[in-house]
């Protein structure tokens, strides 16, 4: 439980500084990673990043004290980092739909956040399908968008994105045809998702691609967890789901922690829509480290 207990420790570094400097070094000291890792581990986990949860949390206290009939709007701005009215104004009303004067004039509804807790949860003690394996380097080729920074509220925003054929339709790029065409199987295989560094990779081995102009890759040969789901679901429902037992519950309590920030989506799947709807599953490898 060290892990959970490293993690709250951080978020309450944070939630007793919202009202001045958060050192962001310290935060992930706090949880005994790198800066790095642990702003993308709370993107990960959270589907925000760590500047907007500080945002959001202060502009959620900030409203607390605009009920308070004798304080002036521009020292509540300074109290939560802002420099000016205008500018506390601006970040008020993109979180709640209401100016700050307007709020403290007439009250009404906001889009409040609690402080975020690491914990685990058990919901009628959900079975995993669990497996350790051990990698060789494998060399992938495909397309990556940055996440991180470009606007994505979700990882699932970003996922359906690249998938869908109506978006960027990385798939279409990678193989020749299309899904559901009749006689082709160039669909049919084994695709990954990897997250790592702020990005998303949809990627193949190089004999399950068209081309070699794509972007290459070396996943790295090492020790990963690895995790599957049953037949027939979809990915969009799937992945969330599996992530989140991965890293709130199973990781926490287990004898082992993430190796660095890759994640990998692991997608068995299939041309012909019929066998893919039956047949298709998926799994989430991540590289990890036995503490034992």
């Amino acid at each position: 439980m060290n892990m959970l207990n490293q993690l709250n420790s951080s978020i309450k570094y944070i939630e007793e500084n919202l009202r001045k400097e958060i050192d962001l070094t310290k935060a992930a000291e706090l949880a005994c990673i790198s800066q790095d890792s642990f702003m993308r581990f709370f993107s990960y986990i959270t589907g925000m990043t760590l500047t907007e949860y500080i945002r959001r949390r202060r502009l959620t206290l900030a409203a607390g004290d605009l009920t308070q009939s004798d304080t002036k709007i521009i020292d509540i701005a300074v109290k939560y980092g802002y420099e000016s009215a205008d500018a506390f104004s601006r970040a008020f009303t993109k979180q709640h739909g209401i100016t700050p004067s307007h709020f403290k004039k007439h009250g009404g509804s906001l889009k409040v956040y609690p402080p975020a807790t690491f914990d685990i949860i058990v919901k009628g003690a959900k079975e995993m399908d669990f497996r350790i394996i051990e990698l060789k380097d494998t060399t992938v080729y495909g397309v990556s968008k940055q996440y991180e920074g470009q606007g994505y509220k979700t990882r699932e925003e970003l996922r359906h994105c690249m998938w869908a054929s109506d978006c960027d339709d990385v798939p279409g790029r990678l193989c020749v045809g299309s899904w559901n065409e009749k006689g082709n199987t160039a669909y049919d295989g084994v695709w990954y998702g990897i997250w790592q560094n702020g990005k998303y990779m949809i990627a193949r081995e190089s004999n399950d691609t068209k081309n070699h102009t794509l972007e290459k890759r070396i996943i790295p040969a090492g020790t990963y967890a690895a995790f599957k789901t049953e037949c027939g679901g979809l990915a969009w429902e799937e992945f969330p789901k599996l992530f989140e037992l991965i890293f709130n519950s199973w990781l926490p309590a287990s004898d082992y922690r993430q190796k660095g920030d890759l994640a990998i989506e692991v997608l068995h799947l299939w041309t012909d829509h019929d066998l893919r709807q039956k047949n298709r599953y998926y799994e989430v490898w991540v590289p990890v480290i036995n503490d034992k």
